[in-house]
C-alpha cells in the first residue's frame, strides 16, 4: 500500500528568491536579484529601487544574472524606475541568461536599458567612466 501525498493547490509553492543591496559609496548602489523576477516579487524590486532613489543614489545597477525567470511585471518595474531617473542618473543592468534577456529583446525595450554582461561593465557604465560614455 502506497502512502498518499495531499498537496494544497490554494497554497503557492514557494520559490527562492533574494534580493540584497550593497552601497559602494555614497552614489553608487548594486541592487542584486536572485530567483523569479514576476508578480509575486517585482514589488520588492520596485521598492528598493524607489528607496535607493530616495537616499540620493543617482548610479543603480541591477544584477539580474542569477535570475533564471523574469516576466512583464518586473520589466515595467524597470520601466517605472527609469521613468524615475533625473537628468545625471544611470541604471545600468547586469543580464547573462538568454531566456531573460529574450523578455527585453521581445518588449522590444532592450534598446532602452543599458543591458551588460559583467558587473565590472555596468559599473562602468553607471559611473558615466569614458568608455561608456558614447
Amino acid at each position: 500500500m502506497r502512502d498518499r501525498i495531499e498537496i494544497n493547490l490554494s497554497q503557492p509553492i514557494p520559490a527562492t528568491f533574494g534580493i540584497s543591496q550593497r552601497s559602494l559609496d555614497a552614489r553608487t548602489t548594486i541592487i542584486s536579484v536572485e530567483g523569479e523576477l514576476d508578480l509575486a516579487t517585482a514589488p520588492s524590486l520596485k521598492q528598493m529601487l524607489v528607496d535607493s532613489l530616495h537616499a540620493g543614489n543617482s548610479r543603480l545597477v541591477v544584477d539580474l544574472s542569477l535570475v533564471n525567470f523574469m516576466d512583464s511585471t518586473a520589466l515595467s518595474v524597470l520601466v517605472g524606475v527609469t521613468r524615475r531617473l533625473s537628468a545625471d542618473a544611470r541604471l545600468a543592468i547586469v543580464c547573462t541568461r538568454l531566456n531573460v534577456l529574450r523578455i527585453f529583446e521581445f518588449s522590444g525595450l532592450d534598446g532602452a536599458f543599458a543591458i551588460f554582461p559583467t558587473l565590472d561593465e555596468a559599473l562602468a557604465y553607471a559611473r558615466g567612466h569614458a568608455a561608456w560614455a558614447s
